[in-house]
């Protein structure tokens, strides 16, 4: 949840035609998209620059999301508003879960090889799974190898509650705190 939309636009520049749609989601990865561009591929120097624009210039609520990219797999999680898992498994189990919402997910790879698993919530009662920090960003590369640092220090420069949102966006935010 991202509100000042017209000065993230601004800050898109050439950039805007990227954006079909009106989502503050899609202006963000747009940005994203831009800043890894000037940083010639580099896709955490590019999620590094935009994220930290948006926090210091933009109101939000959060700024929580996964990118994937042929090979590797990026999740951000700030501030901490909602919540954000990962867990890394060893070969052995499989993966089973209903969710909060009523969703299924199954997977039978992890019965034979590894798993990282990246979720809103801890999909089963392993005790392996570890909630994000906030601003932190996640790396899961080829060979499924995970790395982390914290690309985000503190609240963001314009801080949103769910007292200050819309009606609608308040609604979209139901599971917020």
């Amino acid at each position: 949840m991202i509100e000042d939309l017209p000065e993230l636009e601004r800050r898109l520049g050439t950039s805007l035609p990227l954006v079909e749609g009106d989502t503050d989601s899609e202006r963000l990865f747009a940005l994203i998209t831009h800043e890894i561009a000037a940083a010639a591929g580099d896709v955490a120097a590019g999620v590094t620059e935009a994220c930290q624009w948006v926090a210091s210039h933009l109101a939000l609520l959060s700024i929580n999301f996964i990118l994937t990219t042929a090979t590797d797999v990026w999740a951000l999680r700030y501030p901490d508003v909602h919540e954000l898992y990962v867990l890394e498994r060893e070969p052995g189990e499989e993966l089973e879960h209903t969710s909060s919402l009523g969703s299924r997910v199954s997977s039978a790879h992890g019965a034979a090889g590894p798993l990282v698993t990246i979720a809103s919530e801890r999909m089963d009662a392993d005790p392996g799974w570890r909630l994000l920090e906030a601003g932190e960003l996640l790396h899961v590369g080829p060979q499924l190898e995970v790395s982390s640092r914290r690309i985000l220090e503190g609240p963001p420069a314009k801080p949103l509650t769910l007292a200050t949102l819309s009606d609608r966006a308040r609604a979209s935010q139901a599971k917020c705190p």
